[in-house]
């Protein structure tokens, strides 16, 4: 059983009243610094904060956490064990720079018994003040991560701006934060501990006319530094319900600057916080409402249902149309161990909502085929915008297409996978959109053959979908076939010879035989050998161009593996 750092585990959920010892644990991690450590098991259920100092019987502990004031290093294995059968669920002691001593996690292990560590210095006032505001939160907040509520989307804020966030109720109620706790302020850590922003920093944000700004909606605010007050240089921006405030956003610049993008990283996460501050306002069910959003997102994606009907439960324009770019996180080439494929589509799914809600309002990321697309809704009117030929404006594919690569570099960069986008196009109707997403999930699969490409676009891959979609069709035609040329391949195979893979490169090559040489490592006359016997046996003319064409579809058929996943919403 070895000594955990804390805030390196996700607390699970409560089942009734109080919390979870890995949500105390978390709390603490994130309001001190350094913070305590742990050892032992982190799911029991907190009900209640004991204090027992040397000595004091252990009467009424069941199911608390015991601080252990005024214990020594040599008590505290006996302590830890006496809490324990007197039925404690965690007990805290102090510890020194070396963690838990091996003869306190001994006893942790031997009764069962969670045991926290609490650094030298920390006032067990203080300890106690932040474990009883842990216990009297409600069950949901400290699950929130795992159920992509406020916590969840304030650690993403952490992590695109590299910023230490909260997000405060339009009480000033402090709902959510998350980021370094070695880099947040004095005025943050007060905020924690308190569950509130301290008064003379809200009177001055009141002078500075801040709160008025934010309420006007869309303003990212910026408020300077403020040493007096342990305050360093902030980002806030209000989360409004039309023109009712909710609640704000912070963005605390930790020990570097922040990101660059950050105020428009902001705006999207403040789409996003509006409906689950309504949530906590009316008193709803955010669970319940993020899963049904998600189910009613997945069924516009593949035509489930009525594309108006899901339009207006979603807050969509029902004439509106939709751009969706589809992103695929692909495996390691490498061979690179890491997370799950489910908690890295999770967290990409995450950053990718408050990227698209940046871009588009009421914008939507959704999960399908083990890819994840944004469907993007655009006016209505603005779907049907044409060029005086017809297709649609590419700079406006081109505003799309930067807003992807900004996209994958930042998932790159965070979840360390080789991940690629496409944009598939714009929908004109929303019940246009599976389609679209059909061409996306096509783009994807043929950009996996050039993994060092970032973003494609269906525009430039058309050609190739379009041979893609051809060879599918003759793969499941049999009776279609160049019978001479099929023979050329299976020829090589038993004899182990090259033509037809020369062959196809020579045609592909218009005839250079220089560079096909290259490519196949060989000299330019055993290529011109290659083609003149491959020719003799199969009897093409190389002057036709029907023969070329049905030569190469052919030779594609025959030497390219083919990925029959050709439903628009095949199995994960």
């Amino acid at each position: 059983m070895n000594d955990i750092l804390l805030g390196t585990a996700e607390p699970a959920a409560p089942a009734r009243g109080g919390a979870t010892v890995g949500a105390v644990v978390r709390r603490l991690a994130d309001a001190l610094s350094p913070g305590p450590v742990l050892c032992g098991p982190d799911d029991g259920v907190i009900g209640d904060v004991a204090i027992a100092e040397p000595g004091e019987p252990l009467d009424g502990v069941t199911g608390a956490l015991v601080l252990a004031v005024g214990t020594r290093a040599a008590q505290a294995p006996a302590t830890v064990a006496e809490a324990a059968a007197a039925g404690a669920v965690a007990v805290a002691v102090r510890v020194g720079d070396d963690g838990l001593p091996p003869e306190v996690r001994a006893a942790a292990q031997d009764a069962g018994v969670a045991v926290l560590g609490l650094p030298r210095g920390l006032r067990w006032d203080r300890a106690e003040a932040e474990i009883r505001t842990a216990l009297a939160a409600p069950a949901g907040v400290f699950a929130a991560a795992r159920d992509g509520d406020l916590f969840s989307l304030a650690q993403t804020v952490a992590t695109l701006t590299q910023g230490v966030v909260s997000i405060e109720d339009g009480a000033h109620r402090v709902m959510a934060y998350a980021g370094s706790g070695d880099e947040a302020d004095e005025l943050r850590r007060r905020s924690i501990l308190g569950r509130s922003c301290p008064e003379p920093y809200l009177a001055l944000l009141r002078r500075l006319g801040v709160y008025q700004r934010v309420r006007e909606g869309g303003e990212v605010v910026v408020v300077a530094e403020q040493p007096e007050m342990g305050a360093r240089r902030r980002l806030v921006i209000g989360v409004n319900a039309g023109r009712r405030p909710l609640g704000t956003i912070w963005v605390q610049e930790g020990a570097g600057p922040l990101a660059e993008q950050a105020p428009d990283l902001l705006r999207g996460a403040a789409r996003i916080a509006a409906t689950q501050l309504v949530d906590h306002y009316f008193q709803g069910d955010a669970g319940a409402r993020l899963a049904s959003r998600e189910e009613l997102s997945h069924s516009l994606l593949t035509g489930r249902f009525e594309a108006s009907a899901l339009a207006a439960h979603l807050g969509i324009d029902p004439a509106a149309g939709a751009d969706v770019v589809a992103v695929d996180l692909r495996e390691p080439a490498d061979g690179t161990a890491r997370p799950a494929a489910d908690t890295r589509r999770a967290e990409a799914a995450g950053i990718m909502s408050v990227h698209a809600a940046a871009l588009r309002e009421n914008a939507l990321v959704v999960h399908a085929c083990g890819q994840l697309y944004a469907i993007l809704p655009t006016p209505a009117g603005s779907a049907r915008t044409r060029t005086a030929d017809g297709p649609r404006d590419p700079a406006d594919e081109g505003h799309l297409v930067r807003w992807a690569g900004e996209l994958v570099a930042t998932l790159r960069r965070l979840t360390g996978t080789p991940v690629q986008a496409a944009v598939a196009g714009r929908a004109e109707r929303l019940s246009d959109v599976p389609s679209v997403k059909l061409r996306g999930h096509h783009a994807l699969r043929l950009l996996a053959r050039t993994p060092e490409e970032a973003v494609g676009t269906h525009t430039r891959l058309a050609p190739a979908l379009l041979v893609d979609d051809v060879l599918d069709l003759l793969d499941r035609t049999p009776r279609l076939r160049f019978p001479a040329v099929a023979a050329l391949a299976a020829r090589d195979r038993e004899q182990g010879t090259d033509l037809a893979r020369s062959l196809l490169l020579y045609l592909d090559g218009f005839g250079d035989v220089t560079a096909v040489a290259g490519r196949l490592n060989v000299h330019p006359n055993t290529l011109r050998y290659r083609v003149r016997r491959a020719v003799a046996l199969t009897g093409l003319d190389l002057a036709d161009p029907e023969h070329r064409l049905a030569a190469t579809l052919q030779l594609r058929l025959d030497l390219n593996a083919r990925d029959h996943t050709d439903t628009a919403f095949p199995e994960v």
